[in-house]
């Protein structure tokens, strides 16, 4: 898959910068989204570098907040006139609870909400260009855990870990709801690793520390992490692939839990009403 517009979330650091970085060396042209201008300069001047390839932009918004989702749509709408990939990179976890300013726990917020605004809001785009593609980033975090809806918000207690292996459960919910309603997009998902990246940033340190042991069990680096979501935004392998879960650039399987179509649409019925309560 070459000379295409692929966008590419949470791409100024770790897999994501990864990711962007093999997926231009491709040729492809791509929108690079985080939250630091710096560091999206920083970004595209080392994309650039490695690979001579200058077709890149970046876009800066804050994806914990449906209504920056919303300009951040608008502002890729109007920047291009297609869209062949969009990868589902950005991710957060937050050490304490945090409730954002439009009244979502950040950690729900940034790792589900954000998946689901953006792709619905894009999906008329993506859905223009043929052979077009959704991949999100999961992890298998999500197994074991369950989805209590009545705690979303962390309205009965906050768990750090609880709350990112919940939004990860949710990312592969949503991820085949999704791919069982399209039928001009690709949908699917993927476990990058356990690999030692700047996730949660300065709030995040519970996940950072599970994470970093992970990453030395496993011994994945930050390149061996971004492999599968490369692989799935660009490889002519998987053309009509969709619905599937992947490790290290094959299918796997998720959880028993994750297969529940019953709560695929709990999570979508509840992913919507928040972005038409928030729009």
């Amino acid at each position: 898959m070459i000379n295409k517009t692929i966008i590419v979330t949470g791409a100024t650091d770790g897999i994501g910068l990864e990711a962007a970085t093999k997926i231009a060396a491709l040729g492809n042209r791509v929108g690079l989204v985080g939250r630091n201008p710096e560091k999206g300069a920083k970004a595209i001047e080392r994309i650039t570098s490695l690979t001579r390839n200058d077709k890149l932009d970046f876009f800066q918004a804050d994806l914990s907040l449906v209504s920056e989702i919303h300009k951040l749509s608008q502002e890729i709408k109007n920047k291009y006139s297609k869209l062949n990939v969009l990868l589902n990179n950005a991710g957060g976890a937050s050490k304490n609870k945090v409730i954002t300013s439009e009244g979502l726990e950040k950690t729900f917020a940034t790792n589900q909400m954000n998946y689901f605004t953006l792709t619905t809001n894009l999906m008329d785009m993506l859905s223009a260009s043929e052979g077009s593609r959704v991949v999100n980033v999961a992890s298998n975090a999500h197994i074991g855990t369950t989805i209590d809806f009545d705690n979303i918000n962390a309205e009965k207690g906050y768990s750090a870990w609880k709350a990112y292996c919940v939004s990860k459960l949710m990312n592969i919910m949503f991820t085949y709801r999704l791919a069982e309603m399209q039928d001009k997009v690709t949908v699917n998902t993927l476990h990058p690793g356990f690999v030692d990246t700047n996730i949660g940033g300065n709030e995040g340190s519970v996940i950072k520390s599970i994470v970093k042991f992970g990453s030395k069990l496993f011994a994945r680096t930050v390149e061996n992490g971004a492999d599968s979501s490369i692989y799935l935004s660009t490889s002519d392998e998987v053309n009509n692939v969709s619905g599937k879960y992947f490790f290290k650039c094959r299918q796997i399987k998720s959880s028993k839990a994750s297969y529940d179509k019953e709560q695929w649409n709990q999570v979508w019925n509840l992913c919507e009403s928040y972005k038409e309560k928030l729009s």
